[in-house]
């Protein structure tokens, strides 16, 4: 059999367009996955990736910019001080090795440690980064996180929030985990960058 023959009997691949990898094909006509037929929910669910997973990084990069942009905003700060760069690759750390409910959880712990200086140095920031990661992860809740003005109860709901979401939904609650270790890095990344000289 020839090489010509060969070939012309296996001709190249139309499905996908050029320089576009499935998952961007996937991740730009999800609406099409409704119309399958014999689809069903479950296979549907499983091609079709979970919202923040189909996040591209230079949007995460944005988002972070856009979270410690907001967080010099809520702090009065043209820069980041030395406990707020500490903080923040503390979460980072945090998310890695406990996760997102862990790290939700530390915001709510007793007012018996409101005494601790790390604590006090910690909590505005990881609540402020946090918050409007969940509030993106989840436009259509009840309560936007970032409109509550008191700093203890923000925290409660944001508790409630990721608490419900990993008890209900613990395919989404992982998704979300993920986006915040993405996050963190980027988080860091800015930190670094608005640090006082």
């Amino acid at each position: 059999m020839s090489k010509k023959h060969k070939s012309s009997q296996f001709p190249p691949s139309r499905s996908n367009p050029p320089n576009q990898s499935p998952a961007g094909q996937n991740s730009g006509n999800l609406t099409k996955l409704n119309s399958m037929p014999n689809s069903t929910p479950a296979v549907q669910e499983a091609i079709a990736p979970s919202e923040p997973s189909r996040i591209k990084p230079e949007q995460i990069s944005l988002d972070a910019h856009h979270h410690i942009q907001k967080y010099l905003e809520i702090s009065h700060k043209p820069k980041l001080d030395k406990n707020d760069l500490n903080a923040i690759l503390r979460l980072s750390q945090h998310l890695r090795i406990f996760g997102l409910l862990s790290a939700v959880g530390y915001l709510n712990q007793s007012n018996a440690q409101e005494n601790n200086e790390t604590r006090k140095r910690t909590f505005p920031v990881w609540r402020v980064l946090l918050g409007q990661m969940i509030d993106e992860i989840n436009p259509s809740g009840t309560r936007k996180l970032m409109e509550i003005e008191a700093p203890n109860e923000m925290a409660r709901e944001l508790m409630k929030e990721i608490v419900k979401m990993a008890n209900e939904r613990p395919s989404e609650y992982m998704a979300s985990w993920r986006k915040s270790l993405n996050l963190s890095n980027h988080w860091n990344f800015w930190a670094r960058a608005y640090q006082e000289d």
